[in-house]
């Protein structure tokens, strides 16, 4: 579904990511981790277009090269991308937020597609006149997931999406990316430090090492935790 060919690339003349490919299936969740400053969230960058490819390296979707690709075609063609931060606009309301994300989209579509989300994420319904700094770090996540899912993504780029979330919210948030990933057969890319949580929910294992990959299996029952402290070493 998504291939990733010989990626390289980086901020100005410093270098992060050196040659990085792989491959990922359909309904795959793949857990990618590192160390800080290891290149994950800027893959995820260079997956989705915001940072340039250099050299000779190319980005495959659904069998379509989509390297340099605007965003807004790569959001047409079923790939989207969270980021870390300033992924909600807090001075909006939640009601807001929703109709910023699907400012693409037209009135009746764009409310079927708010509706559905909402019979999903269930706990932003009372909350669509709030805004963003009054919800939990988990109601953040839904709402940004929810905003998300108005698009139909075929594949979801996440940066850090258990970041500062207590362990009950981290749950909560866990169990909407194994329901999207389920029930909608949706890919899912995670970048996550809280890896033991990840691997709950996760198929294949990435590990980044100074730019790179130091480590891709699959998270089955022979898979060995030592493995995941030696990204981090």
């Amino acid at each position: 579904m998504l291939k990733v060919e010989n990626i390289s690339t980086g901020y100005g003349k410093k270098q992060v990511l050196f040659e990085v490919s792989f491959e990922v299936n359909k309904s795959e969740i793949v857990l990618l981790a590192g160390n800080n400053g290891s290149g994950k969230s800027t893959l995820l960058k260079a997956i989705y277009g915001t940072l340039p490819i250099w050299n000779n390296g190319s980005i495959w979707f659904e069998g379509e090269n989509i390297s340099g690709k605007p965003t807004s075609e790569l959001l047409n063609k079923g790939l989207l991308y969270i980021p870390q931060r300033n992924n909600l606009f807090d001075d909006l309301t939640v009601k807001e937020n929703f109709e910023i994300a699907g400012l693409s989209l037209d009135k009746k579509t764009l409310q079927q597609r708010i509706d559905y989300a909402l019979s999903i994420f269930k706990v932003l319904e009372p909350q669509l006149r709030s805004t963003p700094m009054k919800l939990s770090g988990g109601e953040r996540q839904a709402l940004a997931l929810a905003m998300a899912m108005l698009h139909k993504p075929k594949i979801l780029l996440i940066d850090e999406p258990f970041l500062g979330l207590s362990n009950k919210l981290l749950n909560f948030t866990v169990s909407y990316l194994k329901y999207l990933n389920m029930e909608h057969l949706m890919t899912l890319i995670i970048v996550e430090h809280r890896v033991k949580e990840c691997l709950k929910i996760a198929d294949i294992f990435i590990g980044l090492k100074l730019g790179k990959i130091f480590i891709n299996k699959k998270v089955d029952l022979n898979f060995e935790i030592n493995e995941i402290n030696s990204v981090f070493v």
